[in-house]
């Protein structure tokens, strides 16, 4: 079966440098998206792409992790959905670092497919102290179906 687009959203939760949000010990919600997926015609072989950034200030008075996590299917709450990407940044009393980045992908099961949307949810949260969220943040999704075979 050929290739099939199904769906692609961004969400944006700042578009420039002046973003004021700290994160902390409790993940903050950066980034949501639904992806519609209804129309999957080969629902055993859906794959979404998963990309975003934020813009966080350093704080090199702190040696603290902060930590990107997407969630499938979860709720503007953590925790509620199934992770799917976490990376732990080590910051180590840096005085700057550039924008991180999320990179991921995931392969919905046919049930979930079948729901008609997925949602994926971007936090990011802190072990220690606090850090600005400057911006810009983005948080984008593609999906798609089919094998090549």
């Amino acid at each position: 079966m050929a290739i099939q687009f199904l769906d692609q959203r961004v969400s944006t939760f700042l578009i420039d440098s002046s973003g004021a949000e700290l994160i902390a010990g409790t993940p903050l919600l950066i980034g949501d998206i639904g992806l519609q997926v209804v129309a999957a015609q080969d629902v055993n072989n859906v794959r979404v792409s998963l990309t975003g950034m934020a813009g966080i200030v350093a704080n090199s008075e702190l040696d603290a992790i902060i930590t990107l996590t997407v969630e499938k299917n979860g709720t503007d709450t953590f925790g509620a959905g199934t992770v799917v990407f976490q990376e732990d940044f080590e910051t180590s009393f840096v005085p700057s670092f550039s924008p991180l980045v999320v990179v991921a992908g995931d392969f919905p099961t046919a049930a979930e497919v079948l729901a008609g949307q997925i949602r994926y949810t971007l936090f990011a949260s802190a072990s220690a102290g606090a850090f600005l969220v400057s911006g810009p943040v983005t948080f984008n999704g593609s999906a798609s179906s089919g094998t090549t075979d």
